[in-house]
């Protein structure tokens, strides 16, 4: 499942001086977060701390400022109480991120973000939340083993934002409640991680990797996960978003985790690699001349084996390894299990 931390700075009003354009920005912003929690793209997490360093700063309750940053900038297709109640939404259904990763707090010294995407957030307070964020997520990203982390990153609010940034710092103190860190280094220590930051949905797909996620991943909906950013990014790559509800539909039989285990395929990036390029041609129906019946016998005029209207097939991964599945009825593909070359059989 994909899943973002939304930066505190995202909720904050513009400041005085900001332009109908930046208002735009602003609540464009809220808007495809709120859509994206509400039809389960993603789990939108936020910071413990995020609204009272919003009010620390006079940003909340938003409603006095925007009420006047709407009439100021002339905007009007916007009212000051809907807008807030799109910010409270988030704020308010959202897990906190410290409760997910265990990690409470963190004081950290001579703190280094590169590139530094939190250099014009406005007051100090918020650069600094959106900093100690940063240094959260990517503590857990290394030393912990969290499947979330994988299909994560830091949501903040700049434009065709996409990117991994590499964050170093002394650690002077840190609060954790969970025990299954792994060399999680003790203060006074010197550490050195990196997190993913993207600025809308699309960049948050676009900024994964799904090989990446297919290795890591343990179960069939970490697969999935891995297949749906591999399909994504195909259609993005010709020009084509889709809504990530909208992606051509599958089903993973329930042999297939386990063929990826026998086969090593988390250990073999290249495999990973060129079984994932399979199943995203597959599930888009490209490349038949790589495709084969599965045959009831070995002989070339034995009949198609079918699991009542459902077709079995085998595709190419390369020349040890093949996908085999079975194209349904309903016009969908099951990924039924990865073989070696001389093996023909596929689970019903």
């Amino acid at each position: 499942m994909l899943s973002a931390t939304i930066d505190t700075a995202v909720f904050a009003p513009p400041p005085f001086g900001a332009t109908a354009e930046d208002v735009y920005c602003f609540v464009t912003t809220l808007q495809e977060w709120r859509d994206a929690m509400n039809d389960g793209s993603v789990n939108v997490y936020t910071s413990i701390r995020a609204a009272q360093v919003l009010g620390d700063s006079d940003l909340y309750p938003i409603r006095p400022r925007l009420k006047d940053l709407l009439r100021d900038t002339a905007v009007f297709e916007y009212d000051a109480n809907t807008v807030a109640v799109l910010a409270e939404t988030i704020l308010n259904r959202s897990a906190k991120i410290e409760d997910i990763l265990g990690i409470t707090d963190v004081l950290v010294d001579d703190l280094q973000v590169q590139p530094d995407c939190f250099a014009f957030h406005t007051p100090a307070a918020l650069c600094d939340e959106a900093k100690r964020c940063a240094v959260i997520i990517s503590l857990a990203t290394r030393y912990l083993d969290e499947p979330l982390l994988c299909c994560h990153a830091l949501a903040i609010r700049v434009m065709d934002v996409g990117m991994a940034v590499r964050v170093t710092g002394a650690i002077l103190e840190i609060a954790r409640s969970r025990d299954d860190f792994t060399e999680l280094p003790m203060a006074p220590a010197y550490f050195e991680g990196s997190t993913l930051v993207c600025s809308t949905f699309h960049q948050l797909v676009m900024t994964l990797d799904e090989v990446q996620i297919l290795r890591s991943a343990k179960t069939s909906a970490q697969i999935a996960t891995a297949i749906r950013v591999g399909l994504y990014r195909k259609l993005a790559a010709s020009g084509n978003i889709s809504a990530w509800e909208n992606l051509p539909q599958f089903e993973i039989g329930n042999q297939f985790v386990a063929s990826l285990d026998a086969h090593h395929v988390a250990s073999d990036s290249g495999l990973a690699e060129r079984l994932l390029r399979a199943i995203v041609i597959t599930i888009f129906h490209e490349n038949l001349a790589a495709t084969h019946a599965l045959r009831k016998g070995r002989g070339g005029n034995d009949p198609q084996r079918m699991r009542g209207k459902d077709a079995a097939w085998r595709r190419d991964v390369d020349y040890e390894y093949h996908l085999h599945y079975w194209e349904c009825a309903t016009g969908h593909v099951e990924l039924a299990s990865v073989v070696v070359h001389n093996d023909t059989s596929i689970p019903d």
